[in-house]
């Protein structure tokens, strides 16, 4: 188990006490691979896409119910509608309507790209751990992050000292995914959050 240290963070002006906190490597230490990331991103951002493409065909055009001519004797084309597609003003041969975009990816997968972008994120220095109290937690974030941070936390009280922050999202370490690491700039991991969400990415729960 490697190790690594946990900031306790404090708005007081005292220097912080640094703590250790044992990382499993198969979550923390995993080997990038780009094209496994990019695989279970297409998935997740598919299946938040919504099929509101919309076309109506010759039955749902308004009109069209009078044949425009005899069918013999005319020397035209027949036809039985002026809502035909092949007119202008007709219907459409084939709609999207509906179309549904959702995909699917093996739990193996998407948890072991979340191995893979918490491993980055922490190899890149983007992803800190830390140790807060509850009601410093808001002034402490303001101070160290100042912009947009992602905050994966179990702690009930803390998400809600923090729902009214701009910019802050907290997440439950049950919920968390390759999507919210990789559109994260900073990302705080509470020390208590740690050990759930090993379980989670190696048990397979």
């Amino acid at each position: 188990m490697e190790k690594t240290k946990v900031t306790t963070t404090t708005t007081k002006e005292v220097k912080p006490k640094a703590q250790e906190v044992k990382l499993n490597p198969i979550v923390w230490e995993a080997p990038f691979n780009g094209d496994l990331v990019a695989q279970v991103l297409y998935v997740y951002m598919s299946n938040e896409r919504k099929g509101t493409s919309n076309a109506k065909t010759r039955g749902d055009v308004r009109g069209g119910g009078r044949k425009p001519w005899k069918q013999k004797g005319t020397g035209r084309a027949r036809v039985g509608s002026t809502r035909s597609p092949l007119w202008v003003g007709g219907g459409v041969t084939f709609t999207p309507n509906d179309k549904n975009w959702s995909k699917k990816i093996n739990k193996q997968m998407a948890r072991k790209a979340t191995c893979i972008m918490l491993s980055e994120r922490l190899r890149n220095e983007v992803l800190n751990f830390v140790t807060m109290p509850k009601e410093e937690i808001r002034k402490a974030l303001e101070e160290k992050v100042g912009k947009k941070a992602l905050v994966i936390t179990n702690n009930v009280e803390v998400k809600r000292s923090l729902n009214n922050v701009e910019d802050i999202t907290v997440i439950t370490p049950a919920k968390i995914n390759t999507k919210h690491l990789v559109s994260a700039r900073n990302i705080l991991v509470d020390q208590d959050a740690v050990k759930i969400l090993e379980e989670r990415l190696t048990n397979g729960k």
